[in-house]
């Protein structure tokens, strides 16, 4: 990583790699992303044949499990994207088990409602909402606009442990979601245009994410949802339950912004436009997600979500310390980095 970059990373919350990957590792794990498609495919019609729901359940668990073959994680060991990033940390990153595969494809949802609780033609911005991970579900449908569930209904959309994210509490740490140090996204897919389902990011979110941690612990915590200024549960929204995957307070930060008819503010993410074999380095703090396909093609990205090694043990998943001061874990960026007189490190030493 150059001066330039560690300074444009630091400033932006992520770093653009163009050509990293070679073109013929990228198609060829594009190519068993669709061998594996077609696999479930072929499983879903033997379902409906032989009424054996066996048969989908492992389908679908051996495409999870594919993120973990060696044609996907040798796009991040065996590549220079690894290199930079751990010039980036300063140190080697922990070994990975495996890599998401993140597919989008071109679909006519308008009508369906996401975890905003907006519905996907009122979600400006071609339906970019944002979030942080850690406290991301992505598993379990929302409540339709304009319903209100309750009674057991509302008791099993927020039992703790929650697929829908709600009511995570790690209480050792003060914490109320996990954090890593680097979000890693690889392109297979060609998204040089608007609407390729882009990675959509708020630049310089990451600072305003350390700015918003540090008041929550001065103001004794936890970090996170459901702590200080950040409820989790947007009761105000069309289906009565949506979800703030990062906090209010941060929207009215940014100038190019859209506000619906209720009043609620939808910033304007930079899209990161790749072309196959282009990689993009996020800091875990930077708000990002996914847009909308409206071209023909469907949108293909490996993720791998990286830690450095330096991390305690105690706080390999929930790092308060990181949380509320980025460059903690980036000394490869930091030592280009001017930090302002008076800038007060982060509370070493929490859980």
């Amino acid at each position: 990583m150059t001066p330039d970059q560690a300074r444009q990373f630091h400033r932006k919350g992520y770093l653009k790699l163009p050509g990293v990957v070679p073109t013929t590792m990228a198609l060829q794990a594009r190519r068993l992303i669709f061998e594996r498609m077609g696999e479930l495919r072929k499983a879903a019609q033997r379902t409906l044949r032989e009424r054996d729901h066996e048969l989908l359940t492992e389908a679908t668990q051996f495409m999870f499990r594919s993120g973990e073959t060696s044609i996907f994680m040798d796009l991040y060991n065996e590549t220079s994207v690894r290199k930079t990033l751990e010039r980036a940390l300063g140190t080697t990153s922990l070994a990975l088990r495996g890599a998401q595969l993140a597919t989008l494809f071109p679909s006519n949802n308008d009508e369906e409602t996401n975890e905003t609780g907006y519905l996907n033609k009122d979600t400006p911005h071609l339906g970019w909402s944002g979030h942080l991970d850690g406290l991301w579900n992505g598993g379990t449908l929302p409540p339709r606009a304009g319903t209100n569930i309750r009674g057991r209904h509302l008791t099993a959309w927020q039992r703790e442990p929650s697929t829908n994210g709600l009511h995570k509490s790690f209480s050792e740490h003060r914490v109320n979601l996990t954090n890593f140090t680097a979000l890693v996204g690889i392109a297979l897919s060609d998204q040089r245009l608007a609407g390729c389902g882009n990675l959509g990011l708020l630049p310089g979110g990451h600072r305003h994410m350390q700015n918003f941690f540090q008041v929550q612990r001065d103001a004794g915590g936890p970090l996170g949802p459901d702590g200080p200024g950040w409820k989790r549960e947007d009761e105000k929204a069309p289906n009565n339950h949506g979800l703030r995957h990062y906090p209010d307070d941060l929207r009215s930060q940014y100038k190019n912004a859209v506000t619906t008819p209720d009043g609620k503010i939808w910033p304007e993410p930079t899209l990161v436009r790749l072309d196959i074999g282009d990689a993009v380095i996020v800091h875990f703090s930077t708000p990002h997600g996914g847009t909308r396909v409206t071209t023909s093609d469907p949108r293909l990205m490996v993720y791998f979500r990286c830690t450095t090694n330096t991390r305690p043990d105690a706080n390999r998943h929930h790092y308060p310390d990181a949380l509320c001061d980025n460059l903690l874990e980036w000394p490869g960026v930091a030592r280009h980095i001017k930090r302002p007189r008076g800038r007060r490190p982060a509370n070493k030493g929490t859980k």
